[in-house]
């Protein structure tokens, strides 16, 4: 029995990707990488001064993502757990998420901006006097990775969510190599991430927007109490 004909005709696939303007390519993409919220590292003495000598947050900004040469889209694994209430075969059931860490490769300019860049921010996570870790929303950001079409106009996009940059891989210096550009591989760590076509406005997680409220309130007491627990330990 003839289970139907297939329409896997490679003439009128071609034709189809045609009409829908050819087939997308690898080489044709955009990052926007942004640092931590302006508000976070103000105060944060090194990296606003290493801003103003790489020539200012949005010129920064603008040369690192032109120095992409290669970076992935995301995966998404959905967590399963084996379901055996039923009877027959068991089945998988999702249990939750899990995301793969992004890793990127950046050429450098000739005065290393970019890896002075991603060194600053991650100077963001520790302090570098007392070697402590700082709070969490001092060195997360965020990661716009786009498809492009031929026309540069931007088919596809995702966004890391809370994104730091975890990595930043050694380089070889070799004097044999003397026709090369320096590359800087840097691994991104990150919450989760959103497709921008479809899930850019989803709401923040009731959960999540509760979270935030009871940290910016721990902190505007902790920072209150400070004076206070100052004054006893002088007595």
């Amino acid at each position: 029995m003839s289970l139907g004909k297939s329409y896997a005709n490679l003439g009128n696939m071609i034709a189809q990707y045609q009409d829908q303007g050819g087939f997308a390519r690898p080489s044709r993409y955009e990052i926007i990488i942004t640092p931590p919220s302006p508000d976070r590292f103000n105060n944060i003495r090194n990296f606003a001064n290493r801003l103003d000598t790489l020539g200012g947050l949005s010129e920064t900004l603008r040369q690192t993502s032109l120095a992409c040469e290669s970076i992935s889209f995301p995966g998404r694994n959905i967590d399963t757990t084996t379901d055996t209430n039923i009877y027959g075969p068991s089945r998988e059931i999702a249990s939750g998420f899990s995301f793969a860490e992004i890793s990127a490769t950046f050429r450098c300019s000739s005065d290393m901006r970019e890896k002075l860049y991603f060194e600053s921010w991650q100077r963001q996570s520790f302090n570098t006097q007392t070697w402590s870790m700082q709070y969490y929303e001092d060195y997360i950001g965020a990661v716009q990775i786009f498809q492009l079409d031929e026309e540069d106009n931007r088919v596809y996009g995702v966004e890391l969510v809370e994104a730091f940059p975890k990595t930043i891989g050694a380089q070889t210096l070799d004097y044999s190599s003397t026709g090369e550009i320096h590359k800087l591989p840097v691994t991104f760590s990150y919450r989760w991430w959103k497709n921008l076509n479809d899930e850019a406005d989803l709401p923040v997680p009731v959960q999540d927007a509760i979270a935030g409220l009871l940290q910016n309130s721990i902190e505007r007491n902790l920072l209150a109490n400070i004076p206070k627990v100052i004054s006893r330990l002088g007595q």
